[in-house]
């Protein structure tokens, strides 16, 4: 009864690994399917992100293509701070 049972785990291995997708493309030599939300690779550099900078009055972190500037180089985030001037 042993040997019998035995060679039946053997007979269902041998046919999962036939059946089985990872196996039998691997046996075809086609490469391994991507998911398909798997960002696809164009070869173009993604952008560079934008520099992050800290309003000089309040420190709330916003884009540096949306900060105001005062005659000295300080960021702000509204004409507002701008006006009022750096907190110290």
């Amino acid at each position: 009864m042993g040997a019998l049972l035995k060679y039946l785990l053997l007979a269902l291995l041998v046919l999962w690994l036939l059946y089985s997708p990872a196996v039998r493309g691997r046996l075809r030599g086609s490469p391994p399917k991507r998911p398909k939300d798997a960002p696809k690779s164009t070869g173009d550099p993604a952008p560079a992100p934008d520099q992050i900078v800290p309003c000089a009055h309040c420190g709330v972190h916003l884009p540096l293509a949306d900060a105001r500037l005062d005659v000295g180089g300080r960021t702000y985030c509204t004409d507002a701070h701008r006006l009022a001037g750096p907190r110290s």
